[in-house]
């Protein structure tokens, strides 16, 4: 190196990363020291280790069942959605190179989604959407706690379920079916932010299957609404819907 390397400093800016990441692939102290400044008092520093860390991770096995558990303490802690989303990210990875090991933390995640202050919550959603986009096929019984969530009397506990719909539709339809009637029901919802998000989830699931695309096409044409948010959402399905339809 060109220059003594203050690890600390270079994570706190983002600067010398690459070489960062070279040095850890060839040097475990120095990995060590790097998992270390997962702790570090400033987020970004903690962002950039952890950045270091999943470049790495793959090729380290015994690393992984460790670095689970010191990340659901991170995803609690974080105060930075930045931070929070590099958390995501790396439980996302960890899903395809890893899965036995997140399918058993899984249940904890969404016990602290459900249990957790709103912080927690919304870190743990960023977790859980990340972990369905990947990898779906761990959530086993979470699926049910979805449903649960769309029929909760709590209109954020709704739109967390559209949300993880959402996620989950990046696989597929298959992975949704389920919850299609009570999307439909939920375009009836008392809350018209519940009503416009069902609208958004109803077309983006649309973007992805030309049959259920006509459904939806359907349904938003009968659909009368007298909230004006809802209104311009079903309009904006519409417009896009029929788009694709033209290709």
């Amino acid at each position: 190196m060109e220059e003594e390397l203050d690890l600390r400093e270079a994570l706190a800016t983002g600067e010398r990363m690459q070489e960062i990441v070279t040095k850890a692939v060839v040097d475990r102290d120095f990995l060590r020291e790097i998992i270390k400044l997962l702790d570090d008092d400033l987020w970004t520093v903690q962002k950039n280790a952890l950045r270091v860390v999943s470049e790495v991770i793959e090729d380290i096995p015994e690393l992984q069942s460790a670095i689970i558990t010191k990340l659901m303490i991170m995803v609690r802690r974080s105060e930075s959605v930045p931070l929070t989303q590099e958390i995501a990210r790396t439980f996302g990875l960890l899903a395809k190179i890893n899965p036995d090991e997140v399918k058993k933390i899984v249940p904890v995640i969404f016990a602290n989604y459900r249990l957790g202050d709103p912080k927690i919550k919304v870190n743990m959603s960023y977790v859980l959407e990340e972990i369905m986009r990947t990898n779906p096929s761990l959530l086993g019984g979470v699926f049910k706690d979805i449903g649960r969530l769309l029929t909760s009397r709590n209109p954020e506990d709704k739109l967390a379920a559209l949300n993880f719909i959402s996620a989950l539709s990046e696989n597929g339809l298959r992975y949704v079916t389920p919850f299609i009637p009570k999307l439909f029901e939920l375009m009836r919802d008392r809350d018209e932010i519940v009503r416009a998000s069902t609208i958004e989830t109803l077309v983006k699931l649309a973007e992805k299957n030309k049959k259920f695309r006509m459904v939806v096409i359907k349904k938003l044409r009968e659909f009368d609404d007298h909230s004006t948010l809802v209104k311009r959402k079903v309009e904006e399905g519409l417009s896009e819907l029929t788009l694709l339809e033209k290709e």
